[in-house]
């Protein structure tokens, strides 16, 4: 079991003393043994670059207040709200991973100067708003809240700023919100400092020594099922996404659900939880920030639930753009990290930033990740050969497949997320306009607004016989699917592409780039063309298109291969793999530790 780290957060009005406590709290840790680190948790990338004659408008702060819950809520204000909550989860996250990498076994702290509570008061949003809800669970993962508190007129004389009416309007709104924290303490400021420094002292070590008030002690539920939890910024209502990650977590979870409790973590735009299929889904309230600037926030929350969620195992799925979120620096049980994608290095090409160096550095705090190929399990175990990678693909509702409808078609069909770059779209449409095969290109699927009409300028400029159809799902997927003569994978990289197998299942031959996360599918009806090579790719769009016969001799070796697959299996195997995790008596050998048979056994295929 791995020890928590201490979060100490230091409040009050201005003059109460907030700095020189916090630095006699950590001295003081420090001197118990503690590795300590003291992040200054206050004020955003806007308070710390505007004037304060501008920055007065947009928050609570000891001057007449205009803020936007004074003032019918104004766009800016909120926006100012929103990214102060968002700056304080990722220095928070921070300290906590600092303190804990400097600790090296020993206990860790972080005592911050500032915090949740602070932010409260300073915007003061409405009770029930979503930025109160945010800065409330915030405030909740602080052990210790040190609430300094003294009449305004000693906040006056020791402040020197502000006069005594606007410091007692303030103490009055820390009085307010201090019910938000779990058992904030409150202590005199108006003590000799040592004194204060003594009592915070002695609060914080009695809360040490305590239980956690706000989170359930891990271990068996009252039925005697172990709690699994789930994460993964993806879903099947996410507006943005919907990819085969989220399928999956749909399927394993279902099957968990059958022998334990089981939590799934995931992103919406309000936020909320429900219990379906047994199983129980908590939604983070993110998707307001949209795709990409909403994966950077969940990366900073998550790791402060992995520290309040009690859990016994946590399956961690990555995410864009650097896939790990560190959770086992965090999480008190075991973490297993789902390697859906390694999107570090396609997001560095992409972004031209050095995402990768992320990625590899947080690879090695993993000791399981479940892989969906060799490839993928190759480079985690290059860039940390502790890691016992486990071997897992995904699977495929079978349809039913009329035989003459294997490799007939009318045709040449893509089908997948609308993301131009990241699925290659572009090469595609040059490739269908370079070699005019004697078939039209349908693009089925749907993406972000930008993403989309970027789709509609290439289709427009390119000139090319194809056509964008929109999303599709059901008995329309059904149909696209079984009418085209093939499918056409052009992605710049991809983990597994359940797209093919779902091509495949369907007994469609696949062409798609020869990228070495998609060789699983070598043998099985698919057609390998050279990386990015467009011309290639023009070339084998001609030839399948006129080859009926090939079409047809592809689709059957498509269709017996996708019968190895299925989400039967697949679940069965991630059950298998978490009851094992899930009684193992001590912590997990290394992948040099293991037999040869179990290094094998670890790496097998399906």
């Amino acid at each position: 079991m791995k020890r928590r780290t201490l979060l100490v957060c230091v409040s009050g009005p201005d003059g109460a003393g907030k700095s020189s406590l916090a630095g006699r709290v950590a001295t003081s840790l420090r001197g118990h043994g503690y590795a300590v680190a003291t992040p200054y948790c206050y004020g955003c990338v806007i308070c710390r670059r505007l004037p304060e004659r501008l920055r007065s408008r947009y928050t609570a702060s000891p001057a007449p207040r205009r803020s936007f819950t004074s003032a019918a809520g104004t766009l800016v204000g909120r926006l100012h709200g929103w990214l102060d909550a968002a700056e304080l989860a990722v220095r928070l996250a921070q300290a906590t991973a600092r303190a804990r990498l400097t600790g090296r076994g020993r206990p860790s702290a972080v005592v911050t100067d500032r915090g949740p509570l602070d932010a409260l008061v300073k915007f003061d949003p409405v009770p029930h708003s979503a930025l109160a809800a945010v800065l409330t669970r915030l405030s909740r993962f602080c052990h210790v809240t040190l609430l300094l508190d003294a009449e305004p007129e000693v906040l006056a004389e020791r402040d020197g700023v502000f006069a005594i009416g606007p410091l007692a309007d303030l103490r009055d709104r820390y009085r307010r919100w201090a019910s938000r924290p779990p058992d904030a303490d409150v202590v005199d400021a108006a003590a000799p400092p040592a004194t204060v420094a003594a009592e915070a002292m002695r609060r914080v070590l009695a809360r040490q020594r305590t239980p956690e008030s706000t989170a359930e002690p891990p271990g068996d539920s009252a039925d005697g099922r172990k709690h699994v939890v789930i994460s993964t910024f993806d879903d099947l209502h996410n507006p943005h996404y919907r990819g085969g990650g989220a399928l999956l977590v749909y399927k394993v979870a279902r099957r968990l659900a059958e022998t334990h409790r089981v939590t799934v973590i995931t992103v919406a735009a309000h936020g909320g939880s429900e219990t379906r299929d047994g199983v129980r889904y908590r939604r983070i309230p993110l998707g307001w920030a949209g795709p990409r600037f909403g994966q950077l926030l969940y990366h900073a929350v998550l790791p402060l639930m992995a520290r309040r969620l009690s859990h016994d195992l946590w399956l961690e799925s990555f995410t864009p753009p650097f896939s790990t979120s560190f959770l086992p620096l965090y999480s008190r049980s075991r973490v297993v990290g789902l390697a859906q994608s390694l999107s570090g290095a396609a997001m560095s090409r992409k972004y031209h930033l050095p995402f990768f160096l992320v990625e590899r550095f947080g690879l090695r705090f993993y000791e399981d990740v479940v892989v969906l190929n060799e490839a993928d399990g190759a480079t985690v175990r290059r860039h940390s050969p502790r890691t016992v990678t486990h071997l897992i693909p995904n699977g495929i509702e079978r349809p039913p497949v009329r035989p003459e409808r294997i490799g007939d078609g009318d045709y040449i069909a893509f089908l997948g997320r609308v993301d131009v770059w990241t699925k290659g779209l572009d090469l595609l449409l040059a490739a269908h306009a370079g070699g005019s095969p004697p078939m039209p290109l349908l693009l089925a699927g749907a993406g972000a607004p930008g993403e989309e009409a970027k789709l509609v300028g290439l289709l427009s400029a390119t000139g090319a016989e194809a056509r964008w159809i929109g999303e599709v799902t059901g008995s329309d997927k059904h149909r696209f699917l079984e009418g085209c003569a093939f499918t056409v994978l052009p992605s710049r990289g991809e983990a597994f592409g359940i797209v093919a197998l779902e091509s495949m299942a369907y007994g469609k031959p696949v062409v798609h780039f020869d990228l070495p996360t998609l060789r699983w599918m070598d043998g099985g009806g698919n057609v390998p063309v050279p990386a990015f090579d467009v011309d290639a790719l023009a070339r084998q769009l001609c030839a399948l298109a006129r080859d009926e016969e090939r079409r047809r001799r592809l689709g059957r070796l498509a269709y017996e291969a996708a019968q190895w697959f299925s989400w039967e299996r697949t679940a069965g195997q991630y059950l298998t793999l978490v009851q094992r995790l899930l009684d193992a008596p001590g912590p997990p050998r290394s992948t040099a530790e293991a037999t040869p048979r179990e290094a094998e056994r670890e790496e097998a295929a399906s």
